[in-house]
């Protein structure tokens, strides 16, 4: 089969949250969205549903949105953004309970898959696009990005204006985000929507985000307890946030790929057949990665791209190319076309050098229900995780072999600063140079016999008669065929050179 969304409600008072009132006020009180307690965890926040946003020309959506759970490395992280549109059935919990048949998946619906997405992405602003309407409260229908029919099945054109309105949809979410200015229920939401409570150790956390994930802004009953002096902590993700100018992941889930196909013929439109047009080229060049997760829809055909021209297109904008599947889809000898379009569209983007991955997710007895179907929701959610992990774990050993080159490099240049004695060398065992004892380390008799080792077996009395020789260490006896030896700084006597090389080895 395929997939579902839909819409929800607005804001009003005004609270500043740049300002820092003197007044003993304690904070908004946050009153939690209703939820049905079966479906929503609550414990985890809850995202903020936004309203009829504002996209190309007259066209709007509404948006799920979660924050980042983590910060990035530095202040200076491009921000990133994921963008998902979801498949037939799934829509806010409310409406998923309302219907006889959906109400079974409501474990899927669009904000506990926010949240999950969240977790798959947690340096990451949440952005799920929910359809402009749910044909019989089951069949999401995109209209704003794809053409189609009352069920949704796609009528692809080469120009939909889907990605204007895709970054229209991001500059206008941005500005509702960070207006300095926020109503005090879409503040609460915010706030609720930042809570980090309740997540689990599978969730990624690096020691610098620590602080992030143990926040709390509520207690047992609910209540928002911070004080507002910490409301700009508590929304730290506001600061550099700039969803028009992020870095973009798009993911589409069942129906919700077809939009991610929609994308793909406007890449082709304006690369080849509008060259010149460099317009929407700026949002193209921000769109890292896309996602088809299990993608399908009730058309016969259309369901994966299979013209060589476009594929070629979306290969020379080097965006990476991930696939997950499921038996549901690709095993279903009811609908064949679908498997047949998805081995075309994977081996034409192998052959044609594409950055692509592909993975299929089994089933028990390669079940085909619609319950495997959302599985690869949560089968993709541990495969971020998985990939986050890692990145975090060579992030850290990046870092330590980077300390540990530097300490090698800082232990260098202090051995630097001892003379090592050999037999064509002008100094002597004994002889002392401005700030060596400040290197040598003691070691007695045995340090001294080593040294007559290393001199090739020259004893105490012939160093000593070395001794009698100048200050540059060439003894009267020394015959002048010798050749001349290296100088180093320290040996040229000149006092300035001197100190300033024993202090620099002693800071080291």
């Amino acid at each position: 089969m395929s997939n579902v969304r839909c819409n929800e409600p607005p804001p009003t008072a005004t609270t500043s949250i740049v300002t820092k009132d003197t007044e003993a006020d304690t904070g908004p009180s946050i009153a939690p969205v209703p939820q049905q307690p079966t479906v929503q965890s609550s414990n985890k926040g809850t995202p903020c549903r936004i309203n009829n946003v504002k996209g190309y020309q007259n066209r709007t959506n509404s948006i799920i949105y979660c924050p980042p759970l983590l910060r990035g490395n530095s202040p200076k992280d491009k921000c990133s953004a994921i963008v998902y549109f979801g498949g037939d059935v799934q829509d806010i919990p409310e409406k998923m309970e309302s219907n006889r048949d959906n109400k079974n998946y409501i474990k899927w619906n669009l904000e506990n898959t926010a949240l999950l997405l969240r977790e798959s992405f947690p340096q990451s602003h949440i952005v799920v696009v929910r359809p402009m309407r749910m044909e019989y409260s089951t069949f999401s229908c995109f209209d704003n990005f794809v053409r189609g029919n009352n069920a949704g099945i796609p009528d692809h054109t080469p120009m939909h204006y889907s990605l204007q309105h895709l970054e229209e949809l991001l500059i206008n979410l941005t500005k509702k985000l960070t207006k300095p200015m926020l109503d005090q229920e879409f503040l609460n939401k915010l706030l609720s929507a930042s809570s980090t409570k309740g997540y689990g150790s599978d969730v990624p956390c690096k020691q610098n985000n620590a602080d992030i994930l143990q926040s709390n802004i509520y207690d047992n009953d609910g209540q928002a307890t911070a004080e507002p002096d910490d409301l700009s902590e508590l929304l730290w993700w506001r600061e550099n946030l700039n969803l028009d100018k992020a870095s973009l992941k798009l993911i589409g889930f069942s129906k919700g790929c077809v939009v991610l196909n929609q994308f793909i013929y406007e890449f082709h439109y304006y690369k080849t057949l509008t060259p010149d047009d460099s317009t929407m080229m700026r949002l193209v060049s921000r769109i890292s990665d896309m996602y088809w997760l299990d993608g399908g829809h009730g058309g016969g055909k259309n369901t994966w791209i299979t013209s060589r021209s476009l594929l070629e297109t979306l290969c020379r904008l080097c965006i990476n190319v991930h696939v997950h599947v499921t038996p549901y889809q690709i095993q279903d000898d009811h609908r064949p076309w679908i498997r047949k379009e998805e081995k075309a569209f994977t081996d034409l983007l192998k052959r044609l050098g594409a950055s692509f991955d592909r993975n299929l997710y089994p089933s028990e007895a390669n079940s085909t229900n619609l319950y495997t179907h959302f599985d690869v929701l949560n089968r993709f959610r541990q495969h971020q995780i998985s990939l986050f992990s890692q990145q975090l774990h060579q992030t850290v050993m990046q870092q330590q072999q980077q300390q540990q080159g530097s300490l090698v490099q800082l232990t260098g240049a202090g051995n630097y600063g001892r003379v090592v004695t050999g037999p064509g060398s002008d100094e002597p065992p004994g002889t002392d140079l401005p700030g060596q004892e400040e290197y040598n380390t003691a070691g007695g008799e045995d340090e001294e016999e080593e040294d007559e080792e290393e001199m090739g077996g020259i004893g105490k009395d012939e160093a000593s008669s070395l001794e009698e020789g100048g200050e540059d260490g060439v003894g009267e006896g020394e015959d002048e065929d010798t050749p001349m030896p290296n100088v180093t700084a320290m040996e040229t006597g000149d006092d300035d050179q001197g100190d300033s090389s024993s202090s620099i080895m002693h800071d080291n």
